[in-house]
């Protein structure tokens, strides 16, 4: 799991505009499909945020840990 975004997107082929442009690059969702001429943009490159930046997979095992240590004390 990690950050979600709504971006807006220009085309760079056609001009055309997409305001709600949903990208979550932990969940997959990396390209982006203009609706008027089907051009795929790579978010990632777009954005500038990659995956790892946004990931809190560390978090989230650090949590786990925590949780899995004091069952085991008990």
């Amino acid at each position: 799991m990690g950050d979600r975004y709504i971006i807006e997107i220009t085309c760079p082929e056609c001009g055309e505009h997409d305001d709600e442009c949903y990208y979550a690059p932990t969940c997959g969702f990396t390209d982006w499909e203009c609706n008027k001429c089907g051009h795929i943009v790579d978010l990632e490159k777009y954005t500038g945020i990659s995956k790892e930046s946004c990931s809190n997979k560390i978090e989230i095992e650090n949590l786990v840990n925590q949780m899995t240590k004091k069952k085991g004390d008990e």
